[in-house]
């Protein structure tokens, strides 16, 4: 039985969304929707902004831990992530398969590829961002083999999702949070309908582990609200998540 049978607003469909009870991650069948021929350009040159600010924090601590290298945005948008990166002296590469944010990255001399991750890309970056694209993913783990191929030795594959943790679990038992509340912060089903996966820390460590990477003891998050000790002790997530291969 689904934990949950929760209403996408968006197409009024009805979304059956079920709890793993070993690692707490929620798995729904998400909804009718496509990435491929929707306009998002407003989207995004309306957030232009605070996109590019949280980017160059997250660079400003990538590089404490990788220096400038080739580095690839799998689902890059816009492609902003290439220009802070490119301005910082990385080489870089995007993969979008969102035919309008492809045609503006490219009018703006952006290198990404149109289309959906494939298997025959080679270990050749040394940085690889997946930011706010998993949750999306149907088969999460087939997704990220093809993502660790892409992975040059020593390299670091970087994850944002939308976080879940014990109180946005607590949360999420409300009808009226999840119901109501469209603050993803708050209701981890506030996107049902897209979000088609939603994990936590215990959840990442299991998946990475099935596809032959290890998850770092790393904590993260571009803004102060959540990057302090005080958000670590309360136990609660910041949802970026770094991983290498694991030793053979």
């Amino acid at each position: 039985m689904p934990s949950y049978t929760l209403l996408s607003v968006r197409h009024k469909v009805e979304v059956p969304t079920w709890q793993c009870s070993s690692c707490s991650a929620y798995f729904s069948d998400g909804g009718p929707v496509s990435y491929d021929d929707v306009d998002l350009t407003d989207y995004y040159a309306r957030n232009a902004a605070p996109i590019r600010h949280r980017l160059q924090r997250m660079f400003d601590f990538f590089e404490k831990r990788v220096a400038p290298g080739r580095f690839i945005d799998v689902g890059t948008g816009m492609g902003y992530s290439l220009e802070v990166a490119r301005a910082r002296g990385w080489s870089v590469a995007g993969i979008e398969p969102n035919e309008s944010l492809v045609r503006s990255a490219l009018d703006r001399g952006l290198p990404v590829q149109h289309g959906y991750l494939g298997d025959d890309g080679g270990p050749e970056f040394d940085l690889v961002l997946v930011d706010n694209v998993l949750e999306h993913v149907l088969d999460p783990a087939a997704f990220l083999r093809r993502v660790a191929k892409l992975m040059a030795p020593g390299a670091e594959l970087v994850i944002a999702v939308p976080p879940v943790d014990w109180l946005r679990r607590l949360f999420g038992n409300f009808e009226y949070v999840r119901e109501r509340v469209t603050a993803p912060q708050i209701n981890v089903f506030a996107e049902v309908d897209e979000h088609v996966n939603i994990m936590g820390r215990r959840a990442m460590h299991r998946l990475l582990k099935q596809v032959g990477l290890t998850l770092e003891p790393i904590r993260f998050h571009h803004s102060p609200v959540f990057n302090n000790a005080v958000v670590r002790v309360a136990g609660l997530d910041d949802g970026y998540y770094f991983a290498r291969r694991s030793p053979c």
